[in-house]
């Protein structure tokens, strides 16, 4: 009797054993794919803003100031801030304004980028994991503009409550860019989930709609954050 208690004691600790060693191996795997997606974001998106920031040197000095001094603010954030594995909602919406701003570079007047976020400056600023709302927004600009034909995308977040995020992205469809999970030189919208799946198990929804009755494409996230 003694030794069926001691065995099944023993089983049941090495199960919670084993189930700890996947789980710090899955956060491991998840470190190693936020460093992978900073490593695809500084050659791809800092290498050709650069490109565009010395051609504005030739024609506008001063854009071409801002907008260095915008990819360096990026730069720190990325190589800098989000290391520690979480960050203030604000600095990621700081991230993102820069993100949009340096993306307008290389926009025509064609395209239309609405940027929408909580009016109240002073309002909840919970923890998140740094850097998840990126790959949706790099996708709508990767596959939601036209250098021919009007374009539009929306990005816009909201805050229903305290430690609740919502962030919905929508931009023009078009018949030839169908958005895929990853593509060579992006971050890759599977990477992302798959963040999400261990960092916010049970507590997020993730839901995609193609095509909107406006013909749009559109993502919508929202996050139950812990307190």
């Amino acid at each position: 009797m003694v030794l069926g208690l001691s065995a099944s004691l023993s089983a049941v600790q090495k199960a919670q054993r084993d189930a700890e060693s996947r789980l710090e191996l899955e956060r491991r795997q998840v470190a190693t794919e936020l460093s992978l997606l900073k490593a695809q974001i500084n050659p791809h998106f800092f290498f050709n803003t650069l490109n565009n920031i010395y051609a504005l040197t030739l024609i506008d000095g001063e854009r071409a100031r801002a907008a260095l001094h915008r990819l360096s603010r990026m730069m720190r954030y990325v190589l800098y801030e989000t290391p520690a594995g979480h960050t203030r909602l604000s600095q990621e919406i700081s991230f993102l304004r820069d993100y949009i701003e340096l993306m307008h570079l290389r926009l025509t007047d064609q395209v239309e980028v609405v940027f929408d976020t909580p009016a109240d400056p002073s309002g909840p600023d919970p923890y998140l994991a740094p850097m998840l709302f990126q790959p949706y927004v790099e996708n709508a600009f990767k596959h939601g503009i036209s250098a021919s034909a009007p374009s539009r995308i929306t990005i816009v977040l909201r805050q229903p409550g305290p430690q609740q995020v919502e962030m919905c992205v929508r931009n023009t469809l078009f018949a030839n860019h169908q958005p895929e999970a990853d593509e060579p030189g992006g971050i890759g919208l599977a990477n992302t989930q798959r963040r999400l799946d261990l960092l916010y198990p049970g507590h997020y929804q993730l839901r995609v709609t193609a095509p909107t009755p406006q013909h749009e494409y559109e993502v919508c996230l929202s996050l139950h954050l812990r307190p």
